[in-house]
């Protein structure tokens, strides 16, 4: 099994060793709430400034710039947006710990199905609502408030699009290898399909590949609402990817302006997509490495039963 190290302090050294496996840090978590209990509601900027964001670890420092945006408008979100999730969402977010054995786990069989694998640090923050998790140069960045929900936590404020999508701390060990396969993936020579296709065949591979590894994803619940659709759904999408192959909006990252359906459905297109190249592949290893690199996504719609998504193209 992988060595996990967890770091609870900021100062940490890039990279890893094949058996040490990849390091989780979680010092920005600690820092977050030493500004909270530092500070008072309408008066948080400069203590989320000088405790949290000035003494921000390297992931942290690149969601700054992704994610955050500043002080003030982490302040703003933590005092007039959602108080009360910030007020009750503590204890959960201080349980990343605990999920160390699973992620080692779940890395652990990521290595036996894509040995070539390599495992960046993980950095554990706390944001302002806007991301469970993404990626940088650095590593890893996982958004720990929004996978720490819980009996007690008060989630009332948050628009219920976005709830759905939220989970416990056992969420954690999903979103670290959903995040894991972007970092895999190869930048294209060129854009053989649709930047819609390409979106959300991107996101769809790294919820297959999740599936793969833990035997579920962080979509599961809009795979259950999807699935008896699909039909209508793969439809429409073709509509949509015909009439403007460039738009994402209506398939990827938009949460508040649905309302009878779950938001990014593009996830769910672009695993089944995946999922059909995979099940139709003589070599399994082999569709494996093509939808973990992302390096010929036509290669990935022409070997699935979805080919006619791109007979116009």
């Amino acid at each position: 099994m992988q060595r996990l190290a967890i770091l609870a302090f900021a100062t940490v050294a890039f990279g890893q060793t094949r058996d040490a496996g990849p390091m989780l840090i979680v010092s920005d978590i600690a820092n977050f709430w030493m500004a909270y209990d530092a500070s008072q509601p309408g008066n948080r900027e400069e203590a989320f400034q000088k405790l949290y964001l000035d003494r921000a670890s390297p992931g942290l420092q690149d969601f700054i710039k992704l994610r955050i945006g500043s002080a003030a408008k982490l302040a703003a979100a933590v005092d007039r947006r959602y108080p009360k999730f910030y007020a009750s969402v503590r204890p959960y977010t201080l349980e990343v710990e605990k999920q160390a054995p699973a992620i080692s786990h779940y890395l652990d069989r990521y290595r036996e199905l894509y040995p070539e694998a390599h495992f960046p640090p993980v950095y554990f923050v706390i944001g302002r609502l806007t991301s469970g998790g993404t990626t940088s140069g650095r590593g890893l960045l996982i958004g720990t408030e929004v996978n720490s929900l819980g009996p007690d936590v008060d989630a009332g404020e948050i628009d219920p699009s976005f709830r759905q999508a939220m989970g416990t701390a056992g969420h954690i060990p999903l979103v670290v290898v959903h995040e894991l396969t972007h970092t895999q993936a190869k930048a294209p020579m060129r854009s053989d399909v649709p930047d819609l296709l390409r979106a959300c065949l991107s996101e769809g591979a790294a919820d297959f590949t999740t599936e793969l590894v833990a035997s579920s994803s962080i979509n599961a619940y809009v795979k259950e609402w999807a699935e008896p659709r699909r039909d209508d759904l793969f439809q429409r999408f073709a509509h949509d990817l015909e009439a403007n192959p460039k738009d994402t909006s209506g398939w990827m990252y938009n949460y508040g302006n649905v309302k009878e359906e779950p938001a990014d459905l593009g996830y769910w297109i672009g695993a089944e997509i995946c999922r059909s190249y995979y099940s139709q592949a003589q070599d399994k290893p082999a569709a494996l490495r093509e939808i973990i690199t992302q390096a010929h996504a036509e290669t990935i719609v022409r070997g699935s039963r979805y080919a006619w998504l791109l007979k116009a193209q």
